[in-house]
């Protein structure tokens, strides 16, 4: 008989399908769920259903005191706890520019508490994975995933300028405006792909190129295969930029982009695993690196590598099937 997994997430109300998951939920979870239904026979997965029996319930963005009331519950009943660990509410140090980056007490207390009640956690960096065996050693480290069918290279990338993206919400695009010299020395256009126009357009508008599109999956994996290189600059003075995933460019890795990023953890495992890219530690090197990647020859080779590495480490298959292994050994 199969083990029944339930996924329980903070939107739970938004409805009993994985159609109703905003899109950076449904990568960990949709995912994930649809692929090890399809196949491994020994696992059934589903989005929670409060009040049903489950033999394993992961809680995805989801630590609140009603989670772990739900938690114990579910405890009470038999059933096991994977605790999905996705940002460093661990760690309250550093400069936060962002108020609300900086992790509150309650959630600090909120994190801790449902690591030490899950049955394993499961962190989403290799960095958080640190962070949370300083609580407990029932962890591991799943990536987050990239669907290689929708992230995919175009036959060819025409065209002889230079072309950029950045992708994120638009709150967090201040980090644009230290890589600005070097976009405008090597001649590069911007492309911006977010929730809203962030506000820093206004000024990176004045030497550089930009042209903004407003962020949809399906849309976005469509904009990566007509641009030449993906960059993803950070300011990494706090635990909360230091815990972040490497998603941000491996979606564009996988459509066959060189990667140019900051030396977040994360980004260096997935830009030296093949060498799909070139990490920049300030702004010399973000102008170095963009230099080199003029070359359409050299990017085209470093773009063959990304895209490689999605596939080894960071693909839909590879994600699901460790997740079917740790689902399947708490069963």
């Amino acid at each position: 008989m199969a083990l029944r997994v339930g996924w329980a997430t903070s939107a739970w109300a938004l409805g009993p399908t994985y159609r109703s998951l905003p899109a950076p939920v449904a990568m960990r979870v949709a995912n994930v769920g649809r692929w090890i239904n399809r196949h491994e026979q020994g696992l059934r997965n589903e989005l929670y259903r409060p009040g049903q029996r489950y033999d394993v319930v992961v809680f995805v963005k989801s630590m609140d005191a009603e989670a772990q009331a739900e938690a114990r519950r579910i405890k009470e009943r038999g059933g096991r706890v994977v605790f999905d660990a996705n940002v460093n509410y661990y760690e309250i140090w550093g400069d936060y520019e962002l108020a609300n980056t900086r992790p509150t007490a309650q959630q600090q207390q909120d994190a801790v508490a449902m690591t030490q009640l899950a049955d394993w956690v499961v962190a989403d960096s290799s960095y958080l994975l640190s962070v949370v065996r300083k609580y407990t050693e029932r962890a591991s480290w799943i990536p987050d995933n990239v669907d290689t069918r929708l992230f995919r290279p175009p036959r060819r990338r025409s065209g002889d300028k230079f072309r950029v993206v950045w992708s994120g919400m638009a709150a967090k695009a201040a980090p644009l405006l230290d890589i600005r010299d070097a976009l405008m020395a090597t001649e590069a256009e911007l492309t911006v792909v977010s929730n809203e126009e962030p506000a820093e357009l206004v000024e990176l508008r004045k030497s550089v190129p930009v042209r903004f599109v407003d962020f949809a999956l399906r849309g976005y994996a469509q904009v990566l295969r007509d641009v030449d290189v993906i960059v993803s600059p950070k300011r990494l003075v706090n635990g909360y930029e230091l815990g972040h995933t490497e998603w941000k460019i491996t979606l564009g890795m996988g459509a066959g982009l060189a990667a140019v990023a900051s030396p977040q953890l994360s980004y260096i495992e997935a830009i030296t695993h093949r060498g799909g890219g070139i990490v920049a530690a300030g702004p010399g090197e973000w102008w170095i690196a963009l230099e080199r990647l003029r070359d359409a020859a050299f990017r085209a080779e470093l773009g063959t590598r990304a895209r490689e590495t999605v596939l080894e480490c960071y693909s839909i298959p590879v994600a699901a099937r460790r997740y079917a292994e740790l689902l399947a050994s708490l069963g």
